[in-house]
């Protein structure tokens, strides 16, 4: 359907006159009369009742110059904020975050854009980093802000902060208050981790750091998110290790303790398609990430 024909539609409806309408539009009235003409045979309906002395909209016209006035109104919003973007630096930002992200990126990344790019609309999602990848690969993200895996589908990317590991225990339990606490001590207690399928970077990481450590974790209870973790943790079933930044939650019921610095860390990267950026993307790309990466101490 012609965008032109709606609206030499509804300037025949509101004018009830094709000569005044004609006039309103700078046009003839003849392509005036055509384009009237197929929007009816488009639809198959009459919008008019025309006699020689007057015009007025049928029922099935009232309903139609309502939908067409938004329709319109929907198109001149789409137009100025289009306009609006490519004039300025505003927009809509769409961002994907691992969990983890929201407690240690999230809080600098928002500060950053909000002083340097105040207009600009941040919409957040919480994803796994591999539905990330495949957002971003799609255009349906602007940016990820990832746990680093080796496979980013050739996408552009930049590490940005590393984060070390810290344990998940019961509050009562005997770890909870030992002294000198290290990453060995969980060597033979059962654990509570977060799935493989749902964290492949968080859960290799641990893998890792544990073998690092000289023991193969017995994971005998997994979970979807962090939530679920702790709960588990709260209820005994086992012990955790986790990202520093999770320990800001204060579980209820949960102790964190720290590890050395050499236990291990999981690192995250922002990542995005430079096939699908936009003009703000890039501004942002360029501006944003490097102060990003320079402004998050790095816990390694």
């Amino acid at each position: 359907m012609d965008m032109r024909h709606l609206r030499s539609f509804v300037a025949v409806a509101e004018e009830l006159s094709f000569s005044r309408a004609a006039e309103r539009l700078h046009i003839s009235q003849p392509p005036l009369s055509q384009h009237i003409k197929a929007l009816e045979t488009e639809m198959g309906v009459q919008l008019f009742a025309r006699t020689k002395r007057d015009v007025r909209l049928t029922d099935a016209g009232v309903v139609f110059l309502r939908e067409s006035r938004l329709l319109l109104d929907q198109l001149r919003a789409a137009v100025n904020a289009t306009v609006r973007t490519a004039n300025s630096d505003a927009g809509t930002l769409r961002v994907g975050v691992a969990t983890a992200a929201l407690f240690s990126v999230m809080p600098t990344f928002l500060t950053l854009m909000h002083e340097a790019f105040p207009h600009v609309e941040i919409s957040v999602n919480d994803m796994q980093s591999q539905d990330q990848v495949v957002a971003v690969a799609q255009g349906t993200l602007d940016l990820g802000i990832v746990h680093v895996r080796p496979d980013r589908m050739k996408l552009n990317h930049v590490p940005i902060f590393s984060e070390a590991l810290v344990a998940a225990v019961p509050e009562r339990h005997w770890l909870a208050s030992k002294p000198d606490f290290k990453l060995v001590d969980i060597a033979n207690e059962a654990m509570v981790g977060l799935s493989r399928e749902h964290g492949p970077a968080v859960f290799d990481a641990i893998v890792a750091c544990c073998h690092e450590a000289g023991f193969s974790p017995e994971f005998r209870h997994t979970a979807r998110n962090p939530l679920t973790i702790f709960q588990m943790v709260r209820l005994g079933f086992g012990v955790s290790l986790v990202p520093r930044a999770y320990a800001h939650s204060a579980f209820p019921g949960v102790r964190f303790r720290e590890l050395p610095a050499t236990a291990g860390s999981v690192r995250m990267e922002s990542i995005w398609c430079e096939r699908h950026a936009s003009g703000l993307t890039r501004k942002i790309v360029a501006s944003i990430l490097p102060r990003l990466a320079g402004g998050l101490a790095s816990d390694v």
